[in-house]
């Protein structure tokens, strides 16, 4: 299948990419890296009648660390965040997790932010988001706002960034002192799609434990440190509060036993990282 017509607008500068979203709104799409988009406009799953090009916007930020935080701008590419040189000092969980984000060849041009508005469940940078609590930063022609990641995620592939607005910024918090970081995944073969996966952010006051692939959305709870030695019931009642259900790659029973164990797993590790 090849995608349905549509007019392609080459945009230099935000304010251009606003104009068009607030005349247009949920008939235009933005193409930045285009790894998800490409294969849905294929697939017709995605039917835009005006597709964003921002390849060329020179009014936006790459990568700044600026007060304890990592700011990245809507065109740093995966690729280009995986070979920073400070990454695994100033984003552990980045570090671990970023190897499993498809081919090397889909993080050379998938961005960073694409990936985290695009908000597919079985992905690992939202999950990290999600993890770190970080922020996005969005604008529209009526102004800009900023989401924190517990409110960003309302349902699989669905965010609460408006259809006229554009993600202009990324926050992630820069390692912290006594405080550890651990990602795992599950999958069938290295770089497919995740059954389940574990991104863990500990301290001396609580566990942040953010699951992916098994909910509709990437989900976090987060425990008293104190309670840690009730873990296994914890993560137990966890596991059956979700809707899980049996799927071609895993049954519902195999995903609770996942959470449960490799879940643990995951803690531990992080843990160990303080």
């Amino acid at each position: 299948m090849k995608p349905c017509n549509f007019t392609y607008i080459k945009s230099s500068s935000i304010n251009e990419v606003l104009d068009v979203l607030d005349i247009h709104g949920e008939k235009a799409q933005i193409l930045a890296g285009g790894q998800s988009l490409i294969s849905m406009l294929n697939m017709r799953i995605a039917n835009p009648e005006i597709i964003i090009d921002i390849n060329f916007l020179k009014d936006v930020i790459a990568l700044n660390i600026k007060d304890n935080v990592i700011e990245i701008g809507p065109l740093f590419r995966q690729l280009e965040l995986e070979n920073w040189s400070d990454l695994k000092s100033n984003l552990p969980l980045i570090y671990q997790s970023i190897p499993y984000v498809g081919q090397i060849q889909h993080r050379a041009r998938g961005t960073v932010l694409g990936s985290i508005c695009h908000g597919d469940p079985t992905s690992e940078l939202p999950l990290c988001f999600l993890a770190l609590n970080g922020k996005i930063h969005l604008k529209s022609k009526k102004g800009h706002r900023s989401i924190p990641a517990n409110d960003f995620y309302l349902g699989p592939l669905l965010t609460s960034k408006n259809s006229n607005e554009v993600a202009i910024k990324l926050e992630l918090p820069t390692k912290k002192e006594a405080t550890g970081y651990a990602f795992y995944e599950i999958s069938e073969k290295y770089s497919d799609y995740a059954i389940a996966s574990f991104a863990v952010v500990t301290d001396n006051n609580k566990i942040r434990f953010a699951l992916g692939s098994i909910p509709t959305k990437p989900t976090v709870i987060e425990w008293d440190i104190k309670n840690f030695k009730f873990i296994d019931e914890l993560l137990n009642d966890f596991a059956w509060n979700l809707d899980i259900e049996d799927d071609q790659h895993a049954s519902a029973t195999y995903k609770r036993d996942l959470i449960r164990k490799v879940g643990k797993n995951t803690i531990l590790s992080s843990i160990k990282n303080i």
